[in-house]
């Protein structure tokens, strides 16, 4: 009897050139590519591990390893090693020439081998024609992966323990303090017609960690293997389900920790929830999509974003709004009135994210069955930060590319580095919430965790021990960014960006008092890496990529388990429990 051995790959280095199979553009960076872009060496560097590659691995009992980032002998070496049955590849629409190249080398190695599919790249439509493969998953993996090697579905998730980011680096140097990565959930219930990550899981919600007693010991188990305290949850609108948001801060109380958190949501969902619950909470760092100044969309239906983003930034909490371009309704005026607009919301980070109709969406189906695609252009240009590759009314596709790139100079010039904006931000959050703890212990307001709210209830004077963790750990954000405020003086893109960044150096040094000996020698160090990261980049001629380092994790044979550990717990079986068809969460979100 042949024994299953499963390798689970990403596609392979070098990221962010130009040739045959891919654009420069795709860089495998997130910031850099479509947030940060146009800031030269202002913009934080950094690349995303392929996070669900160890999800499943660590879910599934077959014997697994998973190789993230690996350069193309990296892939060849463990192919030619013969030992797996199988071998799935995860890549996204544009890099899928890579994804075939990988599959036509399997083939004819090691034609045995079973080749599946993962990743949105799975959604373009007869990829049987692009490349050739066994089977491929277009939902949800744990759960796929799970069925496919005939397992128990609905066995309890096991964490991995994940970085958020690697290869970090800004002015050239590196960014020191790490941060892990946890997957509450995937799929999105507001299902907008364009979102590939919607239309992916079916329109639904599928939770991995169905409770905040669940989330906390997933941030526990990474904080002992990698002594972090920040962490990325990775949830379309975390916040969605409050009960399992109001369970994480209960225990996070209990334990005394004030664990810090970057995550996405909704603009009418942390209206409900309230900004001193998310400060409460630990948020730092929050991804709103505010798509158009149309309000096209219900998630901002009703909502002043100007107030809502000021209101989150006075508390400590970084906002990265994201914006839409190309839509329907823009033509070569309301075009601009959009990117002003969404520039004078005033967010610190702004991704600008051309409209594209990515397959799988109801969008595209749309678009394919009204003849509006364009003809031959290649998967890999299909990425919404270049020329888009549907016919446009008003724009032609050479046109959107200088529109996308104009749009972040615009930003950059009008605000300066974003670094400076988020430094600010962590700088007057904790100032804000400073004064706003003591102001509450002084009345005796205390937390009231049923209501979300502060009320009246205890000794006046007495201290609020949590939210003095909590200050603690706000303070530490707003300190990482110190050593970077010189080298954005003397880079600054404008003068108004060169006062602002020293404004900010300035409320650093009287909040925290004049930079220590240990301060000034990051500072230079940071100074000197600066010139010699601009040095470089125009020798060069662009951007300087570094490439992240190759990481194989094996993961063993847990074939003989028991399988039937915490299954009861999943309301749903087969598949994973979904939020929006689980009563008491329903009620939950209806009641939030």
């Amino acid at each position: 009897m042949t024994t299953n051995k499963l390798l689970l790959t990403g596609i392979f280095k070098p990221f962010g050139v130009s040739d045959e199979y891919g654009e420069a553009l795709c860089t495998m960076e997130l910031l850099n590519n479509q947030v940060t872009r146009e800031q030269g060496i202002h913009s934080p560097r950094s690349n995303n591990p392929s996070f669900g590659l160890y999800l499943i691995a660590e879910n599934v009992q077959v014997p697994t390893t998973v190789l993230d980032f690996p350069w193309w002998k990296d892939f060849t070496r463990e192919v030619d090693s013969g030992e797996y049955t199988h071998i799935g590849i995860s890549f996204i629409v544009p890099n899928v020439m890579k994804a075939k190249r990988m599959a036509d080398y399997i083939r004819e190695k090691s034609p045995k081998t079973k080749i599946l599919l993962g990743g949105h790249g799975t959604s373009i439509p007869n990829l049987e024609e692009i490349l050739t493969f066994d089977d491929a998953c277009r939902g949800e993996g744990v759960a796929w992966m799970r069925r496919y090697f005939n397992e128990k579905v609905d066995r309890k998730i096991v964490h991995p323990v994940c970085p958020s980011a690697v290869t970090k680096f800004v002015y050239g140097g590196p960014i020191v303090r790490d941060a892990g990565i946890i997957v509450t959930g995937v799929g999105c219930q507001n299902s907008c017609r364009f979102c590939a990550t919607a239309h992916k899981f079916e329109k639904r919600y599928t939770a991995f960690l169905f409770s905040g007693r669940e989330v906390f010991e997933a941030c526990e188990k990474t904080e002992k293997a990698m002594k972090v305290t920040d962490f990325a949850l990775m949830d379309e609108n975390f916040c969605k389900s409050p009960r399992r948001a109001r369970q994480l801060l209960e225990e996070m109380t209990k334990a005394g920790k004030a664990y810090t958190f970057a995550t996405f949501s909704s603009a009418e969902t942390i209206g409900k929830l309230g900004i001193d619950f998310l400060v409460r909470l630990g948020v730092k760092f929050l991804w709103i999509g505010v798509e158009s100044k149309a309000n096209v969309f219900e998630k901002t239906q009703g909502v002043d974003l100007h107030k809502l983003i000021a209101d989150l930034q006075n508390h400590g909490i970084t906002v990265l709004a994201s914006a839409i371009l190309f839509m329907e309704h823009h033509d070569k005026e309301s075009i601009h009135e959009d990117i002003d607009w969404a520039i004078s919301l005033e967010s610190d980070l702004l991704q600008f994210m051309e409209f594209g109709p990515i397959p799988g969406t109801k969008l595209y189906k749309d678009y394919d069955a009204a003849g509006k695609l364009l003809k031959d252009v290649p998967w890999p240009k299909q990425h919404g930060q270049d020329e888009i590759w549907f016919h446009h009314p008003h724009f032609t596709p050479k046109e959107t590319a200088v529109y996308t790139r104009n749009a972040f100079i615009k930003k950059f010039q009008t605000h300066g580095p974003g670094v400076i904006s988020m430094a600010q931000t962590y700088l007057k959050g904790y100032l804000t919430v400073q004064r706003e703890t003591t102001e509450r212990e002084a009345k005796g307001l205390v937390w009231n965790a049923e209501l979300l709210r502060y009320v009246q209830g205890g000794k006046p004077g007495a201290v609020d021990e949590f939210m003095r963790k909590r200050l603690e750990a706000m303070r530490e954000s707003a300190l990482e960014f110190r050593p970077i405020l010189t080298a954005a003086v003397d880079h600054a893109p404008n003068e108004a960006a060169r006062e602002k960044a020293k404004k900010v150096r300035a409320a650093f040094n009287e909040t925290f008092g004049a930079p220590t000996v240990l301060d000034r020698v990051m500072s230079g160090a940071v100074r000197v890496l600066a010139v010699s990261e601009k040095i470089r980049v125009m020798v060069k001629g662009g951007d300087v990529m570094r490439q992240p380092k190759t990481n194989r994790v094996a993961y063993p044979d847990r074939t003989g388990l028991d399988q039937s550990a915490d299954g009861q717990r999943w309301t749903h079986a087969p598949g994973m429990p979904l939020v929006e068809d689980t009563a008491d969460v329903v009620a939950d979100i209806t009641a939030g």
